[in-house]
């Protein structure tokens, strides 16, 4: 797909994952930018290089966060990522 379709399609878009979180909504384990690819596939269908998610460190708080994709050196959509507690 041409980037610039791709990052008009991915700009703005909320990706909601959800994962075990114990106490003060700290995660059990974290969320990889692998994980972040996987579900945008999932809720998209694009296929998302990892590698391109700037993601300085894994999340390991329950929260919202704005995440970088950089497609091209010049084309980089923002998405918003929220995780949120897995009821058990």
């Amino acid at each position: 797909a041409d980037l610039l379709e791709m990052a008009s399609h991915l700009n703005g878009r909320e990706v909601i994952l959800e994962a075990k979180a114990g106490v003060k909504d700290r995660l059990y384990g974290s969320i990889t930018a692998a994980d972040i690819a996987a579900e945008l596939e999932n809720t998209t269908g694009l296929a998302v290089d990892k590698r391109k998610i700037e993601l300085d460190e894994s999340i390991r708080q329950v929260g919202s966060y704005e995440v970088a994709i950089r497609l091209a050196k010049d084309i980089v959509p923002k998405i918003r990522v929220t995780v949120t507690e897995k009821s058990t």
